[in-house]
């Protein structure tokens, strides 16, 4: 309900992407107590949030504020996160991408 601004395709798209990129990242977690995935939709007044974060292996390269594909094959990878900026930018939000320590978080924030 907190979503319903979004359109349906684009709902799936937003969470499917965001999804898709944290559980393959909890795959490469050696540890399970690390594959965890948060996410969460919250309103704060008249904006809508979301946060989603998880656990990772390795260094995040950050290029024009998108983590850099660390796949080989970068023609057909890499388009997930700027799916979800797209779609950010369309519903007039904010992305902001961080990392600390080896928790890779996504705050995104929507004017309603």
């Amino acid at each position: 309900e907190k979503m319903s601004f979004m359109s349906d395709i684009d709902l799936y798209s937003f969470f499917g992407n965001i999804l898709d990129n944290a559980i393959e990242s909890a795959k490469k977690m050696e540890d399970p107590e690390k594959r965890i995935i948060s996410i969460s939709v919250n309103t704060k007044g008249f904006f809508v949030s979301v946060s989603a974060s998880n656990y990772f292996v390795g260094t995040i390269e950050l290029v024009n504020g998108l983590p850099k594909t660390t796949k080989s094959d970068r023609i057909y990878h890499g388009f997930g996160l700027q799916s979800i900026k797209m779609l950010t930018e369309k519903y007039h939000g904010d992305l902001k991408i961080s990392t600390k320590e080896d928790i890779f978080t996504l705050d995104i924030l929507f004017p309603v």
